[in-house]
């Protein structure tokens, strides 16, 4: 299942733009793939329409523009044979924010497209007037790590070019074709395209939560990438998934982890808390029974909550866990299992705590013997969380039944909205020889860079615990 595809989030394509280099891609062909893929469409587009006038392409700063420059190449040689047909650049800032895109642009210089740069209110080479405008490609903006919605809302010369476009066309507007996604999407400064071509695999904002296409996105066509096919297992480009530490942030800023386990063991805990606590999560604590805790030693930063169990947890304990989650700014993220043991009364309790955080959305690692309190074959309908089951607890929770049914289940049942961020809102890994990975979505990945060495004790507690601690972040 390497190179499934999935609605990715907007942050996704720079996560697999790096994984793809990573395994040898060149970027640049990359960026002149998804151009040529836009020339193709731009022209083919045309087909329905008298082809005499001009095709503008809108390019911004970033790599977006770099594919409209690129497009806009591709997109002359296209139609040479067509001597109605004028291609005009229309650049919203005087130079680049890239590398790439900056040596795409000098490339198109040297071209015979005239170039217009937005500068001082105006465009530094007038555009001549009277002339039919057939189609804008826009190559505004893309994505961004913002989404959708206001906070897209396009600023500075990005505003000020559409204000012109509105202002130019306010009789009656060009076709417009969207790379990736049309500006400002969501908006009040959205750039309504009647087609939007995306790459590899359309994004969360290109639909609405009953399934079409969003307000100003027109007609979505997908185009691949030459991406290898392992690029969206884990690579380099997954460490900018990380929650990103502000500098200006204070003590409990960062988040809370409580880690509930041990009776039988003690380490298992300790060591998911030092995990969390390295992942960089602010006040981790660890709930467990009073004989477990008395024969661990306690790492000085992770902060022992009393129980009034002594040798494995009961429902006895819930009043204590439940109280210190809602106390004060509550906890960010709970980590159930660790050293638990499968005693029945113990099976219930965490049955119950995953009850309350399903209920109070607090996410939730469900890890060793709290996978026996999930309900069998399915996903706790609005858990918000991870499970990481080895092989054997795996196939003993869902049995015959493949993940992918039980994402599907999950989102289905669940008040999660689809189309959404929701739909990064739980996973299954599978550990093993080969760590599997499987979300929301048809959502997949494989990892398979560990060791053997990496089945001793304690890895899989050292895990779960990095897991809550960026879940809390």
């Amino acid at each position: 299942m390497s190179g499934a595809r999935w609605t990715m989030h907007w942050a996704e394509s720079r996560v697999f733009d790096v994984n793809a280099i990573a395994l040898g891609a060149s970027e640049k062909e990359l960026m002149r793939a998804a151009g040529a893929a836009l020339a193709v469409e731009a022209s083919q587009s045309l087909d329905d329409t008298s082809r005499v006038g001009e095709v503008w392409f809108l390019c911004g700063p970033g790599n977006n523009g770099g594919d409209g420059f690129q497009a806009a190449m591709l997109f002359l040689a296209l139609s040479l044979s067509d001597d109605d047909i004028i291609v005009r650049v229309l650049a919203s800032h005087e130079q680049q924010k890239t590398t790439l895109s900056t040596e795409l642009r000098n490339e198109m210089k040297i071209t015979d497209i005239p170039l217009h740069v937005w500068k001082e209110g105006r465009w530094a080479n007038p555009i001549p007037k009277g002339r039919r405008v057939l189609m804008l490609v826009d190559c505004l903006l893309g994505m961004g790590s913002g989404g959708v919605g206001e906070e897209a809302k396009p600023r500075g010369e990005v505003a000020a070019v559409l204000d012109w476009l509105w202002a130019r066309f306010e009789v009656e507007f060009p076709k417009v074709l969207a790379c990736d996604i049309p500006t400002g999407l969501g908006s009040s400064m959205q750039m309504n395209a009647d087609k939007t071509l995306t790459f590899h695999s359309d994004k969360l904002g290109h639909f609405s939560e009953n399934g079409q296409p969003a307000e100003g996105v027109g007609g979505i066509k997908v185009a691949s990438l030459p991406w290898p096919e392992e690029t969206t297992d884990p690579g380099p480009g997954d460490l900018l998934r990380y929650p990103q530490l502000d500098s200006a942030s204070k003590k409990g800023d960062r988040g809370r982890v409580l880690v509930v386990g041990g009776g039988p063991y003690h380490g298992a805990p300790l060591l998911a808390a030092m995990a969390a606590a390295r992942m960089g999560a602010d006040l981790i604590h660890v709930a467990m029974p009073k004989d477990a805790a008395g024969r661990a030693k306690w790492p000085l930063d992770i902060i022992p909550e009393a129980l009034p169990d002594s040798e494995y947890l009961t429902k006895a304990s819930l009043d204590v866990v439940i109280d210190r989650a809602n106390s004060g700014r509550g906890v960010q993220s709970l980590v159930l299992g660790p050293g638990l043991g499968s005693e029945k009364e113990t099976i219930e309790a965490i049955r119950s705590l995953l009850v309350f955080a399903a209920s109070k959305g607090i996410p939730t690692v469900v890890d060793a013997e709290a996978i026996l309190a999930m309900p069998e074959k399915a996903w706790l309908v609005d858990l918000i969380g991870v499970a990481t089951p080895h092989l054997k607890e795996f196939k003993g929770w869902l049995d015959q039944v493949p993940p992918y049914q039980v994402m599907l289940d999950a989102l289905r049942f669940s008040d999660w909205r689809e189309n959404t961020e929701d739909e990064e809102n739980a996973a299954i890994i599978c550990t093993g020889p080969s760590d599997e990975m499987f979300g929301l979505g048809a959502r997949y990945g494989v990892c398979d860079g560990g060791s053997a060495r990496m089945a001793m004790g304690g890895t899989g507690d050292l895990l779960a615990g990095a897991i809550g601690g960026l879940l809390a972040i």
